[in-house]
């Protein structure tokens, strides 16, 4: 559907309505898995879903679309793609901020059933701009190798504990160097 300037629309959605939620409880939309956020000032947030790696900013006073989004899907290296030609998700599961700069952490993990899968292994950085609705995000940079070095550090005793102490390498079904 596209939607021009002075053009209406409506989204219906089902909300469990079992005496959980207030007067002022919020219903925020256009997100199906919100696995993240990281407040920007005021009544705004900006949120990440394991499902794209599109970062919203919303604000949390009302329901509704997010203000806008950040899409960075052409900036991450992504390489695999499901068997139509999509590119699977970065599984956006968690995120951090320092001073005005926000890491964002793929989940660092295999499919359902065990396959390797590096769209997963990313973690990026982004710089905020400006507060609230007026925020901004500007692309930094990534690191593709975090789940290796954990791997790689559990395999050679970087914890001394003994090599392979907490058996990463086997739990990725993937051999690292020793």
């Amino acid at each position: 559907m596209a939607l021009t300037q002075g053009d209406i629309a409506f989204i219906s959605f089902n909300a469990d309505e079992d005496g959980w939620s207030t007067a002022t409880t919020q219903f925020l939309t256009g997100t199906s898995d919100a696995s993240t956020a990281i407040p920007v000032g005021g009544t705004f947030f900006l949120e990440a879903d394991d499902e794209n790696q599109v970062l919203h900013l919303y604000d949390d006073s009302k329901s509704g679309l997010p203000v806008t989004g950040f899409d960075f899907t052409s900036s991450l290296g992504l390489n695999q793609t499901d068997g139509s030609g999509v590119l699977r998700e970065v599984d956006l599961e968690a995120s951090t901020k320092v001073g005005n700069r926000i890491f964002w952490l793929g989940s660092q993990s295999n499919s359902d059933d065990g396959k390797n899968r590096p769209n997963r292994d990313r973690v990026f950085a982004t710089d905020i701009n400006g507060t609230g609705a007026a925020t901004t995000l500007s692309y930094v940079g990534r690191y593709d190798f975090l789940k290796e070095d954990i791997i790689n550090w559990d395999v050679n005793n970087g914890h001394g504990k003994g090599a392979n102490y907490y058996g990463l390498a086997g739990r990725f079904n993937r051999t690292y160097a020793k």
